[in-house]
C-alpha cells in the first residue's frame, strides 16, 4: 500500500454460534488481506490483547436481538483500548420481524461509549436443522424466513473495501487517528 510506512494491522474477532458469522468474518479478513492489509482473525474470547493492532473490527450474531456473550464480554473487557483506535462493528441477522431489525443494545452502547466508525448488518443463513429447539420455535414465533442463506458476499467485500480504503493513510496519519479517538 503506498504512502504506508508499514502497513496496518487489523484484528478481526466475531462471535458465531453456527459458523455463518464466522464466514461473513472470513470474507471480511480475505478483503483487507487482498488490499494490503495485515489481519488476524480470532476468537473474541481468545483475545489476550489488542495492543498490537491499528483497528478492530468486532462482529457477532444477534440472537433474539442480542450479541452473542463472546463479543458481548470483549467489548467490556477491552472499553478502554477500542476507545484508542479505529472500530467498525458488525452484526449477522437478526431475521423475523422489522422490530427484530433494531440495532442489538450492545452496539447501542459501544456508539454511545466510544467513536466507531461504522456498524453494518448483514444477513445470515438460517439452516433449521442446525438449530436447537428453543431457536426453532424463537424462528417461527418471529413469522421471519425460516431456512436459506440470505448473506450478500459482494455488499460484505465492498463494506470491508471502504474500511481498506480508510486505513490507507500514512502510518502517522493512522496514529493520530488513534489519539483522536482516544
Amino acid at each position: 500500500m503506498k504512502n504506508f510506512e508499514r502497513q496496518p494491522r487489523v484484528l478481526i474477532a466475531a462471535a458465531s454460534k453456527h459458523e455463518s458469522t464466522t464466514e461473513i468474518a472470513r470474507v471480511i479478513g480475505d478483503q483487507l488481506a487482498g488490499e494490503g492489509v495485515a489481519v488476524d482473525m480470532v476468537p473474541p474470547a481468545a483475545v489476550d490483547s489488542i495492543d498490537d493492532y491499528d483497528a478492530v473490527i468486532l462482529g457477532s450474531a444477534v440472537y433474539a436481538g442480542r450479541w452473542l456473550a463472546p463479543a458481548r464480554d470483549f467489548a467490556i473487557r477491552f472499553a478502554g483500548e477500542l476507545a484508542a483506535r479505529p472500530v467498525w462493528l458488525f452484526s449477522s441477522g437478526p431475521v423475523g420481524s422489522p422490530a427484530a431489525s433494531k440495532e442489538p443494545p450492545e452496539v447501542v452502547r459501544l456508539k454511545r461509549d466510544i467513536a466507531i466508525r461504522g456498524h453494518q448488518v448483514f444477513d445470515g443463513r438460517l439452516d433449521p436443522a442446525s438449530l436447537g429447539l428453543a431457536e426453532r420455535v424463537s424462528l417461527m414465533a418471529s413469522r421471519g424466513r425460516t431456512r436459506g442463506d440470505f448473506r450478500d458476499w459482494d455488499a460484505v467485500a465492498r463494506w470491508a473495501a471502504g474500511i481498506a480504503a480508510s486505513l490507507r493513510l500514512p502510518a502517522a496519519d493512522l496514529q493520530n487517528l488513534r489519539n483522536l479517538q482516544g
